[in-house]
């Protein structure tokens, strides 16, 4: 998975740059025909990344608009709703093609809602329809976070490697076009001038790149786990699955021929207790204090492969069982691997004894810090990252003593 991500020729935005000149002549037969054979020869993926490009080197709105015309003539009868579902209810394939087809279809509803009130011709339907949008789109992405964090994870196992991480690479994508929707959709909400047909342009391109990623796993992602996972991964996978939460969307089905298998309680050894020179505490213990700290805390072994994390009851960010010996490297998306390898490197190599950062996520402050683990005698043995919720912490004021809660 080391260092997958979309990819284009070199000299795709140049011809990006050509077809708008072509596509600015002729009648639409002539133009449609001649951004069909375009596409046929691409990726949509490709292309996405190299119009991203382009935007940022300050392509013309108006040569970027005419491309999107042209591409939502050639999407307004694709829209890959009907497949053949591999396995039973309660599969989690099953679970992921289902939740395939209800995506597909409610991001068309919203491109043709955009379209019609582009043309004037919308209603408050349409309106209603948008104003949805954003919080559809934030529920669907615990569909591609179970595939990220447990799918992802138990086909690497199997020495399948190369399809997972170009859904990933993928999934990095799909979430920028969605980011830039929803950014639209709220700026509009709030009285900012953005055009409809903007709007358009870019829910067409999400519909477009969804089509084309949903049937890859769909037709390689899926089958090639099918054929490696056996009955009692399949059921770890479902018990993972639900520990993210299946989107509110798609029904829950009956879990036909599965039984959850729940992990064992942690065993002790014939004494019960760990001697931590400072203490000593049973694994019971060590794992009830890990997670009544307001923390989470990930190690990562000096093999980098993850050992352990802890479950502390507000959760930020996803861990599933399925990362347990996955390499710290196949737990991040491509486009910070290089951090993640200069970060680990530097602490291997006693560069480095701390990495600090912070996000904004959802209205909170999320604090982030990685250390190094060394034994006594300076070797490394791994690294240990500590997430925490700073928010609260942040809007402290005064002082408040021990003796104040009397």
């Amino acid at each position: 998975m080391d260092g997958v991500s979309i990819e284009i020729d070199s000299s795709l935005k140049s011809k990006l740059k050509n077809l708008v000149d072509k596509l600015r002549e002729g009648d639409q037969d002539v133009q449609e025909q001649s951004y069909r054979k375009f596409m046929e020869t691409l990726d949509p993926f490709e292309v996405a990344e190299a119009e991203n490009q382009l935007s940022k080197e300050g392509w013309a709105i108006d040569d970027m608009l005419v491309l999107c015309d042209a591409h939502i003539r050639y999407m307004a009868d694709i829209t890959e709703t009907e497949e053949e579902l591999l396995e039973l209810p309660g599969h989690p394939i099953h679970t992921l093609m289902e939740e395939h087809a209800y995506i597909l279809g409610c991001v068309s509803k919203a491109r043709d809602s955009s379209i019609r009130l582009a043309s004037g011709k919308g209603d408050e339907s349409d309106h209603n329809r948008l104003r949805d949008f954003p919080p559809f789109l934030s529920e669907s992405r615990k569909h591609f976070q179970r595939e990220e964090n447990v799918l992802f994870p138990y086909m690497e196992r199997h020495g399948i490697t190369g399809p997972p991480a170009r859904m990933w690479a993928e999934h990095d994508v799909l979430r920028r076009k969605e980011k830039e929707i929803v950014t639209f959709i709220n700026e509009m909400s709030e009285g900012a001038s953005i055009s409809y047909d903007i709007l358009a342009c870019s829910i067409s391109q999400l519909l477009s790149l969804l089509n084309t990623h949903f049937h890859k796993e769909n037709h390689v992602l899926f089958p090639q786990a099918l054929n490696v996972m056996d009955i009692l991964e399949w059921n770890e996978v479902i018990r993972q699955f639900d520990d993210i939460g299946a989107c509110s969307f798609v029904p829950h089905h009956a879990q036909i021929g599965f039984q959850p298998i729940v992990p064992e309680d942690i065993k002790e050894d014939k004494h019960g207790e760990v001697d931590l020179l400072t203490g000593k505490l049973t694994a019971e213990e060590v794992n009830m204090i890990f997670n009544a700290l307001p923390v989470e805390i990930t190690y990562v072994g000096e093999d980098d492969r993850v050992r352990y994390f802890s479950t502390p009851a507000e959760r930020i960010f996803i861990r599933t069982e399925a990362v347990i010996g996955r390499k710290v490297q196949n737990c991040h998306p491509s486009k910070s691997l290089h951090a993640v390898q200069k970060i680990v490197g530097e602490f291997k190599s006693g560069e480095r004894d701390e990495a600090e950062f912070w996000i904004n996520m959802e209205g909170k402050k999320i604090h982030i810090r990685f250390y190094p683990i060394r034994d006594k005698s300076g070797n490394y043995r791994g690294a240990v990252e500590v997430v925490q919720n700073v928010t609260g912490i942040m809007e402290l004021e005064g002082e408040k003593r021990l003796l104040d809660e009397e």
